[in-house]
């Protein structure tokens, strides 16, 4: 009896990790709700055609947020003004850290290859 309580502990415990394990593995894109200058990083390679679909949750003065994406360190390769929602496609410029950033409120943001 001792035994499976033992059991069942360490796999409550290896089961609740598993989204901490996940996002250790994924496929190194964003997929998340980005709030005010807040950036999310990513890495891509030269030539990578990265589609980016963005739906904007909150407005925090205008009409629009701000989305940047940029490599680390450099200026933007594409900035754009969202009022609701908007899907567009980004070519990356050189291998790798890259950022994706959102200003003046709140919105879902997705970076992945372009399929």
């Amino acid at each position: 009896m001792y035994r499976r309580a033992v059991l069942a502990g360490s796999t409550a415990v290896v089961l609740a990790g598993c989204s901490d394990v996940t996002g250790l593995i994924d496929d190194g894109y964003v997929d998340d709700t980005l709030r005010d200058e807040e950036p999310a990083e990513f890495s891509a390679d030269a030539g990578d055609d990265l589609a980016v679909a963005v739906d904007v949750q909150q407005v925090d003065e205008g009409s629009a947020v701000s989305v940047q994406v940029a490599e680390v360190g450099e200026g933007p390769l594409d900035a754009r003004s969202i009022e609701e929602s908007d899907s567009y496609d980004v070519t990356i410029e050189s291998d790798g850290a890259h950022v994706v950033t959102v200003t003046n409120g709140v919105a879902d943001v997705t970076v992945e290859p372009v399929e």
